[in-house]
């Protein structure tokens, strides 16, 4: 049975679309599952305004997801509409599809959307994490796309030859020849001079297999944490200079889903 997440957020002021994740959602054509923050306090100093209401939001939709409620109980439906309609202070994103079963799917995106809530010491903010779910995220949105066999554009640590050497890139997209080039980065943390030589190394990259694929996409996908750091505003003007899209770990998915349909629409 398909399965489906939204992630739920919390949006102080709807006209400056400032937001932050406040809690996950999954379900399938049966159940609902939810987790939300635990860390209220950071939601409250993110927006300066009482958040007591969105507290009070949780416990009431944890309640209603309960399979032992009556009436009242949420639906697919319900989230759907929810997720169409609800433009204030609390915001759904769009719906989107996984291959993973429901309890699998809450586990993986309480790891992606709601990380900055963990204990410094529990936050998988790593390159590998990165990688393994924008790898995911690639996979299926060309599965949904164009289907099993779509999957096979999808490749991980593919090598591209550049004007001057070969280069080796976490995620590309090819098929005989290579439509985009990837790479992750984590700016959390404190090793700043390893995020430093990041950069550089793979700037060069991407600047070499440019000269050589002048039509190919690239992109940087990009763990931020909570604040930007001087070392990712650094990398953002660098890539940016080099025309390389920044995609942030929370807008992996929309970026995947943009690739593959431009992408199958070429092969």
């Amino acid at each position: 049975m398909a399965a489906f997440y939204t992630v739920i957020q919390f949006v102080p002021d709807p006209v400056a679309d400032e937001r932050v994740n406040a809690g996950v959602i999954v379900f399938d054509g049966e159940r609902v599952r939810a987790r939300f923050i635990e860390n209220w306090g950071r939601l409250q100093r993110f927006g300066n305004k009482d958040v007591g209401f969105l507290r009070n939001f949780a416990r009431e939709f944890l309640d209603r997801c309960q399979d032992s409620v009556p009436e009242g109980r949420v639906t697919e439906q319900t989230i759907r509409d929810m997720a169409s309609t609800w433009s204030s202070l609390i915001q759904l994103t769009p719906p989107r599809g996984s291959l993973l079963d429901l309890d699998a799917l809450l586990r993986d995106a309480e790891d992606r959307f709601l990380a900055n809530d963990r204990r410094t010491g529990t936050r998988p903010f790593t390159k590998h994490h990165m990688k393994k779910f924008a790898i995911e995220a690639a996979r299926l949105a060309f599965v949904q796309r164009g289907g099993p066999e779509a999957r096979r554009l999808v490749r991980r640590d593919f090598a591209i030859t550049g004007e001057v050497e070969e280069h080796p890139f976490s995620l590309a997209i090819a098929n005989g020849r290579p439509f985009v080039a990837a790479e992750v980065f984590s700016f959390v943390g404190a090793d700043v001079k390893s995020q430093e030589k990041d950069v550089r190394a793979t700037a060069w990259a991407f600047d070499d297999v440019r000269k050589r694929h002048r039509d190919m996409a690239l992109a940087a996908l990009v763990l931020r944490g909570e604040e930007p750091t001087p070392a990712f505003e650094d990398a953002q003007k660098v890539f940016g200079s080099l025309d390389v899209e920044v995609v942030l770990k929370d807008s992996v998915d929309e970026w995947a889903d943009r690739v593959a349909g431009r992408v199958l629409k070429e092969v």
